[in-house]
């Protein structure tokens, strides 16, 4: 039993110490031809650079973004009386993310209409946005080019239970059933004395 304990304090511990990595969400928005767009995009900063640029497999220019761009989920909308499309993790993508002193300060994000691996137009994606332009390719819906304006957007961590609390508790968790069982082993002990 002791040595359980003594087990059960040491991994809890080594799990206590706090790992940097977070998950973020971006929230944009901005008005296109007649219309706006909106959308989101999450990240995890583990393995990033926090200061300087991280490149995605692909760039936003290439025939078709990398399906393992930089992003854990994303959603684009855009709604304008030329078009009115979205896009989601599985039609687009991020292709770079720009830090300084940890903070996100540049990013671009580009998708098609069809999917990775195809595009709409031979020399570009349907639509590429970044930090500070927005592209549109309706070539294959109305056959045109629309430029939006810089997005507004807002960076958020967002919360999770962080894995040392998750650890401690399971921990006391465990802890209390051992106490239980060792109570109900002495009361066995005591009634079969008696």
């Amino acid at each position: 039993m002791k040595k359980f304990l003594g087990l059960a304090l040491i991994s809890g511990l080594f799990f206590s110490v706090n790992a940097e990595a977070a998950l973020y969400r971006v929230d944009f928005s901005g008005t296109v031809n007649e219309g706006t767009y909106n959308g989101y995009f999450t990240y995890d900063n583990a393995g990033l650079d926090l200061n300087g640029f991280n490149l995605a497999p692909g760039s936003i220019n290439s025939p078709a973004l990398p399906e393992d761009g930089l992003e854990t989920s994303l959603v684009m909308n855009i709604s304008s009386t030329a078009v009115s499309v979205s896009f989601d993790e599985t039609t687009a993508g991020s292709s770079f993310l720009d830090f300084a002193a940890g903070e996100l300060t540049g990013w671009a994000i580009g998708g098609n209409i069809l999917g990775f691996g195809t595009v709409s137009n031979a020399t570009a994606l349907d639509f590429s946005l970044s930090n500070n332009l927005l592209a549109f390719n309706t070539g294959s819906i109305e056959g045109g080019l629309m430029y939006g304006r810089s997005p507004d957007w807002q960076v958020t961590e967002l919360s999770a239970v962080p894995l040392p609390g998750a650890v401690w508790a399971f921990g006391a968790g465990l802890l209390g059933l051992l106490g239980l069982k060792r109570r109900r082993k002495i009361k066995m002990l005591r009634t079969a004395t008696a």
